[in-house]
């Protein structure tokens, strides 16, 4: 019997995937020292609610870590990419590839009489 094989697509993390989410983890990536709230506001153009909701899907995840200090007015939020979080979207970075990859060669050099994108994990 023949094994099904998993479309590569499958491979990519779906916490991250979601466009704001990727837009955040980006922007975490290249923020050593984590970023604030208002500033991830700003850079990736999210209102609080959007951006308190995917916080929360990415925490969840174990990707980043949100530390509160203060209360009220003075408070302050602080987000930084966890470590697994680094690893969780650097593999995401090199699944990403292989679909783009396949998706460029089955473009560039299609096979005739072929049905669509051939994109299973061998």
């Amino acid at each position: 019997m023949k094994e099904i094989e998993e479309p590569i697509w499958n491979q990519l993390e779906k916490s991250i995937h979601e466009p704001a989410r990727l837009a955040l983890i980006t922007t975490l990536s290249g923020a050593e020292e984590g970023m604030t709230f208002p500033m991830l506001k700003t850079e990736c153009g999210l209102t609080d609610g959007n951006l308190n909701r995917h916080l929360k899907v990415l925490e969840d995840a174990g990707i980043i870590q949100v530390q509160k200090a203060g209360r009220g007015r003075s408070s302050r939020t602080r987000v930084e990419l966890t470590d697994a979080g680094r690893e969780a979207f650097l593999q995401y970075l090199h699944s990403l590839e292989k679909v783009l990859n396949v998706a460029i060669e089955t473009l560039e050099n299609p096979e005739p009489g072929s049905a669509g994108l051939s994109l299973a994990v061998s």
